[in-house]
């Protein structure tokens, strides 16, 4: 097995693990649901200048160093998170948190793109896998410090398998900080991409109290976020032979009729059955959206960074817009935007094409 499947898997894990019950801790300690998306957002917001800073510097000075450094780093910070006693502590522990995990994605995904000859459905798919496990364990384990401690273990072993990974990373270019060139090239990408991501991102960040309000436990909770990423290990790896556009396409369509399905039947069986079609809409357009982006840029650790940052910069956005949102109309409100603004994104995906 490639090194960087093993990387993708464990480090995932650990993000996902130390994540999930976020929400549920802010609640705790007497935070709202705008507080609630503040938190939330400072952990994307750090991710996302952190992803595409160090996705420059990797194109710069090559990705070797970054990669290890970012792991060891995320060992230590998130090892941090048992630390958090009340609402200030954890929003400055999660920024912390989130600019640490955004230090080395985008080197280990340029090195993964040539391990596996292009084809990224088997790397994004151990990507899943490792989110799976990671709310699987966090829904049993159900204790915030050990699932925190375990989250830094995790990203220790990355770090030791990241000394086995092969093949050299050269400098290929002299990138640019200011991505405009990068951004104009792939806007048929990035533009459907951020609103799909803006639509689910809104949704992630209440989703757990979303599946509190359904009758979910800790148990269930880890469960559904199971059922979802788990299928996606086995979907990406299928679905990495279609044509990349094609794929982003499906992976629209699928995004809208899920948020559909979440606004229309609250209810959990159904809402857990629905994981499966949201297993497809994610494959299909997270495997599509990187290997157009990674096949057909020269800057491909600056093209991953800004496409990672663009998920996070909507996850800053989302959390804030869905706490609004949620205060005013409820959960079923936030699934209503994430449906409609993911049709937005379909739609300006079918334009661009044009």
């Amino acid at each position: 097995m490639e090194n960087s499947n093993l990387i993708q898997l464990f480090s995932f894990a650990a993000i996902l693990a130390s994540s999930v019950f976020i929400p549920l801790i802010s609640e705790q300690y007497g935070a709202g649901p705008i507080m609630v998306g503040v938190i939330v957002g400072a952990y994307n917001a750090m991710f996302m200048l952190s992803n595409y800073l160090f996705g420059y510097l990797s194109d710069k000075y090559g990705g070797k160093f970054f990669l290890r450094f970012g792991l060891l780093l995320s060992a230590l910070v998130f090892a941090l998170q048992i630390m958090a006693n009340d609402l200030p502590s954890l929003f400055w522990l999660r920024a912390l948190v989130g600019f640490a995990a955004g230090t080395f994605p985008a080197a280990l995904t340029v090195f993964a793109y040539v391990e596996h000859k292009g084809k990224m459905g088997q790397y994004a798919g151990y990507g899943s896998l490792g989110w799976g496990i990671g709310g699987l364990l966090a829904g049993f384990i159900a204790n915030n410090d050990t699932i925190f401690l375990l989250s830094s273990l995790f990203f220790f072993v990355a770090f030791l398998l990241s000394f086995q990974i092969g093949g050299k990373y050269e400098k290929q270019v002299e990138p640019s900080l200011l991505p405009w060139r990068i951004v104009r090239s792939n806007l048929r990408v990035y533009l459907p991409y951020f609103l799909r991501a803006l639509g689910a991102q809104a949704i992630w960040s209440i989703f757990p109290l979303y599946l509190v309000f359904t009758g979910a436990d800790k148990t269930l909770i880890g469960l559904t976020y199971f059922i979802n990423l788990a299928s996606q290990f086995f979907l990406m790896q299928y679905v990495e032979r279609f044509r990349n556009l094609y794929l982003i396409n499906i992976g629209l369509l699928c995004t809208v009729i899920t948020f559909f399905g979440y606004a229309m039947f609250p209810y959990l069986p159904v809402v857990m059955a629905f994981q499966l079609l949201l297993s497809i809409s994610f494959s299909t357009l997270q495997v599509g959206a990187l290997q157009e982006i990674l096949t057909n840029n020269r800057e491909r650790s600056s093209a991953v960074g800004l496409l990672n940052s663009i998920g996070n910069f909507t996850a800053v956005i989302g959390p804030f817009l869905a706490g609004f949102i949620a205060q005013g109309f409820g959960y079923s409100g936030v699934m209503w935007f994430g449906m409609a603004i993911s049709f937005l994104g379909l739609i300006t995906f079918t334009t661009l094409l044009e």
